[in-house]
């Protein structure tokens, strides 16, 4: 939406050029009051001046982040000026030149100057963040990362090391910070022109042949990464909202729980929407509670490959496309199958049919309407039993794991077409489906006791909203460069094992 950031306080670090540029030009269009934190002193208060003379809606401060009284300053005028800080975008960033790609040809000078910037700024300006978000029980700290910190781009091994420090502070202040309700999360771009970028590989190639390099090395075709692309992602982070004015979207499961919220987000946020489920009078009644005109349902069960093709040339006989397939539908045992011993074959392939061969169905017909456009998105909902160890049915963990493999080929398989494919893992969400599970352990109430016990983020309760809210992000063109992410809906809970800090603390008591 266009005020998707209206009333926020932002600080930039970086932001007179780049990503940093393309995001205060974003986030003051949409609504937020922005400080651009740089030391381009000229660079910065012209950006300034072009966005807009007044500081009640974009200021210009000088900041060093190598400096810690400079960052100091820079959050104190963000407070002064605006009376709090709700987003704190620790972007500012260098690398060397990539003829010093190599250890051998790197010395511990470029490694120094590289983490002045990068880790120690970067750990300053959260440091000083935190210390005015803390108080408020509320605020969103984002770093710049990059995709050398997930896989190998031959990139200078200073840089390449930085910003794997940049994602072990993102996790370290993911955890520290949770309890006090701050969110903490880092943004990896793939290469991107900007002016840093220029200047580190012109010592190589001149800009013309590096976009032909990014070009012929990029997994998802027909479109190029902007700094504009980081923007949008950054304020995803920082917000609350997405858009999807005229998509048409089909959500398997749609008639309840996770599916139910994003019907009525995706509506809400000007999207058509096919509910597809088994829920016939739960699906019907959603319907008529949105409103006809935007929104449809047909039965699918999506164990039966003729449901789901039906499903998705219905989509296309309605509306003349499909943008969005989100194959939500899913099952789980209930917990009292939480032990190998306890657990049957049967079980497993109950829970296949549905959460991975549903799943590939769903995935299999969106890509026939989809490829032939050369567009789309595709998503799944996995969960965090992917990504640490959670005491559920080990046939549910098993088929999520699966959910996230075949949303790591898809993402190979059909980039070449510009065919986007994601997945979400939620934390325990309390929808009908876990309540059902959950039944066999505990009632409601007790369950949602335990969420919010273990839970790293303090402060907010996790809903189905929330999980819709990640969907609408991934199927709308704000993440038009996102594909392979499994996005981790969980309040930072996987970052945590706290059983040795558990130990730790009552070896004193």
């Amino acid at each position: 939406m266009a005020n998707k950031l209206q009333g926020k306080v932002a600080l930039i670090t970086g932001g007179a050029s780049g990503i940093g540029e393309a995001t205060a030009k974003l986030f003051t269009r949409y609504g937020a009051k922005v400080i651009i934190a740089d030391i381009q002193d000229d660079r910065g208060q012209a950006l300034r001046k072009e966005l807009g003379s007044s500081s009640a809606t974009i200021s210009y401060v000088h900041c060093d982040v190598t400096k810690e009284p400079d960052v100091k300053n820079a959050v104190d005028f963000a407070v002064s000026e605006h009376g709090k800080l709700d987003i704190m975008f620790n972007n500012a960033g260098i690398t060397p030149p990539l003829l010093y790609s190599s250890i051998f040809d790197s010395e511990k000078s470029h490694f120094e100057k590289v983490f002045d910037v990068n880790v120690f700024g970067a750990f300053l300006g959260a440091k000083h963040a935190a210390r005015v978000m803390v108080p408020a029980k509320s605020g969103s700290i984002i770093f710049t990362a990059s995709v050398a910190a997930v896989i190998g781009i031959g990139s200078p091994p200073a840089y390449t090391c930085s910003k794997h420090a940049v994602v072990g502070l993102t996790n370290h202040m993911c955890m520290e910070l949770g309890k006090d309700g701050i969110r903490v999360n880092c943004i990896s771009p793939f290469m991107v022109q900007t002016n840093m970028m220029d200047i580190a590989m012109g010592s190589v190639v001149d800009r013309k042949q590096a976009a032909e390099w990014l070009s012929a090395a990029e997994n998802l075709k027909g479109r190029g990464l902007e700094p504009e692309n980081i923007a949008e992602a950054a304020a995803f982070l920082g917000s609350d909202e997405s858009k999807l004015q005229g998509k048409v979207a089909l959500i398997t499961g749609g008639a309840s729980g996770i599916g139910e919220a994003t019907a009525k987000l995706f509506t809400r946020y000007g999207a058509k929407v096919i509910i597809a489920d088994i829920q016939d009078d739960r699906g019907q009644a959603l319907c008529k509670e949105l409103g006809s005109t935007t929104i449809s349902y047909v039965h699918c069960d999506v164990t039966k490959e003729y449901d789901v093709k039906n499903a998705v040339d219905f989509a296309v006989s309605e509306h003349g496309k499909l943008d969005i397939m989100f194959n939500n539908a899913g099952i789980i045992p209930p917990l009292l199958y939480s032990s190998i011993f306890d657990s049957e074959k049967s079980h497993f392939e109950k829970v296949f049919d549905v959460n991975v061969f549903g799943g590939f169905l769903g995935a299999k017909h969106a890509a026939r309407v989809m490829v032939p456009a050369k567009s789309g998105s595709i998503i799944f909902t996995a969960s965090a039993a992917t990504v640490i160890g959670l005491e559920g049915p080990p046939a549910y963990t098993c088929s999520k794991h699966a959910v996230v493999g075949l949303t790591n080929h898809l993402c190979m398989e059909l980039g070449k077409d510009g065919i986007r494919v994601n997945c979400i893992s939620p934390f325990l969400v309390q929808t009908p489906m876990v309540d059902a599970a959950l039944r066999s352990a505990a009632n409601k109430n007790q369950a949602a006791e335990w969420q919010a016990a273990a839970a790293n983020l303090k402060g907010v309760i996790l809903k189905p909203d929330d999980i819709a809210e990640a969907a609408a992000f991934l199927g709308s063109d704000e993440s038009k460069y996102v594909s392979g992410l499994n996005l981790v809906v969980d309040g930072g809970y996987s970052k945590v094992n706290p059983l040795i800090t558990n130990v730790i603390k009552g070896s004193y008591t």
